[in-house]
């Protein structure tokens, strides 16, 4: 062999050796990408669920706020009892002290006149010595006067029984009366004691998950406790389990069901069967679960056993009936004591013309018989009122205490919502870090893939064809997408812990700065804005400048494939608000998904025909709503879209 030949055999194996070498990079790299796919697909699931738990958390935060505002409402409401109670309270002291002193100079009137009716008894009885003493020249006179007196012992006999009668019906009246304080004092205990199992109640919560299908996915421990059931029993079972069967074929039923297939967000008191065939009361929620795509795909249900309270509460209202019949009879009684009131006067009328008569026959006797009627009606009136008196008197007491009671419970209440605001406060603390934790981890592997997707396509593009660096593009520009939904995810999540700060807004000065900034960002086509006499407002100006952003670049967006951009910009006052509209001309929507506009991830146009997160108009109705305005809109398809937002006017 020639030295050439050798020459070209070592030339021809160093080839083969270069050749080998290549290809053993390729196989490295073809798994290196292999590897960063799995770990993109593991890192999207992750995501998944991230958000997922966000969404969640979201949701568990919004419900605490509203409890939030319930329990401050509430603690409110009980203030202006309590100082309500508290001027009661002291008008009845100051009643109950003039009612004493009118008791005082009402026994003391008695004692005067009983003082005055010994001596009228005194000269009575000298009056009828003088009298025996003529009695020989009265004879004839004095069988009269017998007669007369005969007469006038039954009419006092009739007022006797009369009295009786009288003083029978007033025991009763005092019977009933105190039979209707009995009652009232079971009605407070009863209270007492539903507000106790109230409270007990609160602190359980109990949870069940499903499929879009009603199948049972899980369930903790207190659903389990609360239905009677193991998790054995409940798993891939129907929710129709827990209802009875003519619910459960009714349309009714299957519409429930229906809405929340379509994420609609179900709250109610509801009815529920146990294992052992008992009625269980179940106070919650159903929240579907949504995905990255905005899709529900699981059922999550959040509810508290309000059984005993449901129950307690029917037997509380039962008794009130009861009460209420009871003071039904009292008042009829009542009525029937007036009658018998009047026609004992009308009785003592007949006496007093009976009085008379015989007084006629004999004027010294006359005389100081109706002094002794008058003396008698007085003291009887008396009498009476001072009756009445103790009796206003008693309801006095009794109201003071019902108001001391009240004031105590009143101030337990209190101390309730105090611990109540406090866990609230504990929660949002913790749902902060739970956000900062989310925006960490997410944040990381993302860098991490776009990182190593730039080494590729920098270092290594000569060893990736096209088609793979198409796929590295792809990946660079979906891990950026993600890094902005995250953002835009953490955005509407603080926005529900930022303090509001109102001032007045020049709404036309706010609006030319954020044109201004949006047509450097967009200069491929440059929009043309008509603005109408832009009204000022009372708000954050920072929010609704975001509120602004986000409307004016979606008209933009959507009008990008129109051959010119126009966007009109007006302001309208209605009722108490200030209405601002946004209008463009653009690719629209149909307002048959209007339900879906303002929602989380909610989008009515492909990702690849407009691009964006699905969070914009959800951030723009939770800031509107933070002032206390309203969010809407108009659209037909292809025909553009028009959205108002109103803000209340504030008189600073």
């Amino acid at each position: 062999m020639s030295n050439a030949e050798k020459k070209e055999g070592k030339e021809l194996t160093g080839v083969n050796k270069t050749k080998h070498i290549d290809s053993q990079k390729e196989d490295q790299y073809a798994k290196e990408l292999n590897i960063a796919k799995k770990e993109l697909l593991f890192q999207h699931v992750e995501k998944q669920k991230r958000a997922a738990e966000l969404i969640i958390a979201n949701i568990e935060l919004d419900y605490q706020k509203d409890e939030k505002e319930k329990r401050a409402d509430e603690l409110l409401i009980a203030n202006e009892e309590l100082i309500y109670q508290n001027s009661e309270k002291e008008n009845r002291a100051d009643e109950l002290i003039i009612a004493n002193k009118e008791l005082i100079y009402q026994n003391s009137e008695k004692e005067n006149r009983a003082s005055e009716l010994v001596i009228a008894n005194k000269e009575l009885a000298f009056q009828n010595k003088e009298k025996e003493k003529r009695a020989a020249e009265l004879i004839i006179a004095n069988k009269e006067l017998i007669y007369q007196n005969a007469e006038k012992e039954n009419r006092a006999s009739e007022l006797i029984i009369a009295n009786k009668e009288l003083a029978f019906q007033n025991k009763e009246k005092e019977k009933r009366a105190d039979e209707l304080h009995i009652l009232n004092e079971q009605l407070r205990a009863k209270e007492q004691q539903l507000s106790n199992h109230i409270h007990a109640i609160a602190v359980s919560n109990a949870s069940i998950e499903f499929d879009l299908e009603g199948n049972i996915l899980n369930a903790n421990e207190n659903f389990l406790e609360i239905m009677g059931y193991t998790i054995n029993d409940l798993k891939g079972k129907h929710h129709s389990l827990f209802v009875d069967k003519v619910y459960a074929a009714s349309s009714d039923y299957k519409l429930f069901w229906n809405d929340l297939k379509r994420g609609i967000y179900q709250k109610d008191e509801f009815k529920r069967i146990g294992k052992q065939g008992q009625i269980v009361w179940l106070l919650g929620s159903y929240n579907p679960i949504l995905d990255i795509a905005g899709k529900p795909y699981k059922i999550l249900k959040l509810a508290t056993d309000v059984t005993l309270a449901k129950t307690q509460f029917l037997e509380l209202a039962l008794q009130a009936k009861e009460k209420e019949n009871r003071a039904s009879e009292l008042i009829i009684a009542n009525k029937e004591l007036a009658f018998q009131n009047t026609e004992k006067e009308k009785r003592a009328a007949e006496l007093i013309i009976a009085n008379k008569e015989l007084a006629f026959q004999s004027k010294e006797k006359e005389k100081r018989a109706a002094e002794l009627i008058i003396a008698n009606k007085k003291l009887a009136l008396e009498t009476i009122q001072k009756e009445k008196r103790k009796a206003e008197k008693e309801k006095a007491a009794a109201a003071l205490i019902v108001t001391n009671r009240e004031l105590a419970y009143q101030e337990k209440r209190g101390k309730e919502l105090f611990l109540a605001n406090s866990e609230l406060k504990k929660a949002q603390e913790e749902l902060e870090a739970f956000s900062y934790s989310v925006s960490h981890d997410l944040r990381a592997p993302i860098r991490a893939i776009n990182g190593y997707t730039q080494i590729l396509l920098e270092d290594h593009a000569t060893n990736i064809d096209d088609d793979g660096q198409r796929v590295l593009q792809s990946v660079i520009h979906n891990s950026r997408k993600m890094g902005l939904l995250i953002d835009d995810l953490l955005a509407f999540s603080k926005l529900g812990r930022k303090q509001v700060s109102t001032e007045t807004i020049n709404m036309a000065s706010l609006l030319n700065g954020v044109i201004s900034e949006i047509g450097v960002d967009n200069s491929s086509k440059i929009p043309v804005f008509e603005i109408e006499s832009i009204a000022y407002a009372n708000g954050d100006p920072a929010l609704i400048k975001q509120v602004w952003i986000n409307l004016i670049s979606n008209a933009i967006k959507y009008s990008q494939y129109k051959p010119e951009i126009r966007i009109k910009i007006t302001s309208f006052p209605k009722e108490d608000n200030i209405v601002y509209c946004v209008k463009d001309f653009g690719a629209g929507f149909d307002m048959e998904y209007y339900d879906k506009l303002f929602g989380v991830f909610q989008r009515l146009h492909s990702q690849e025909e407009f691009d964006g997160t699905g969070i914009g108009l959800a951030i723009v109705q939770k800031i509107i709503n933070r002032h206390h305005g309203t969010v809407w809109a108009e659209s037909e398809l292809d025909q553009g879209a028009t959205f108002y937002f109103s803000l209340p006017i504030i008189n600073i």
